[in-house]
């Protein structure tokens, strides 16, 4: 028969408890956690959801107005590029009613000067306006630039000078601008309107 090092019998025959009911009396710890501990966690993670939701939703506005400028900018340097490297005149042009900005290219400036056609390359789609970003403002040299009157680019590397500002409320402004003398495009953020 063996013995434990107390002098106590391991067999279990005549031991006031046999050797399995042992293995119940072990303590109980406690794992996990209380309900009132996870209704606190999950009312921290809703507050703080409630409190950096509308930052986050300026972000997002924020970007799309600053993607939308730079989409817009990139088209106005193809229709300079496409411009000297044709010889030929592009626009920019602005539909109000498609929410969109395309280039148009003339057809033949030989034949049919002034008809222009859409200009349909790889990287020069049109530039959609998402529905959360208004164009406050299109100018073409120093005029209200209403439908029909684009923003023209010339063989020489010239343009017509070219103001767009988009805004995403409240308050997110970038602007479009285009130098007549080399007909540059850049992007500025905020309104240049105001600096004016």
């Amino acid at each position: 028969m063996r013995t434990s090092p107390t002098g106590r019998n391991n067999t279990g025959a005549g031991s006031a408890h046999p050797p399995h009911a042992r293995l119940r009396e072990k303590p109980r710890t406690t794992a996990g956690f209380t309900l009132v501990e996870l209704s606190v966690v999950v009312l921290l993670i809703v507050v703080l959801a409630a409190l950096t939701a509308p930052a986050f939703a300026g972000f997002w506005r924020a970007s799309q107005v600053r993607t939308c400028a730079w989409q817009i900018a990139t088209l106005a340097r193809r229709a300079r590029d496409y411009s000297i490297c044709r010889g030929v005149r592009t626009s920019l042009e602005y539909d109000s009613e498609q929410r969109e900005f395309r280039l148009t290219v003339e057809s033949d400036p030989t034949n049919a000067p002034g008809e222009f056609e859409q200009l349909m390359l790889a990287g020069t789609q049109p530039v959609k306006i998402p529905d959360e970003v208004e164009v406050a403002d299109f100018t073409v040299e120093g005029k209200a630039a209403d439908q029909g009157w684009p923003v023209m680019f010339f063989p020489d590397g010239q343009a017509l000078e070219a103001r767009i500002v988009l805004d995403a409320q409240p308050e997110t402004f970038f602007s479009v601008e285009i130098s007549p003398l080399i007909g540059q495009a850049k992007v500025v953020e905020g309104d240049v309107r105001a600096k004016e």
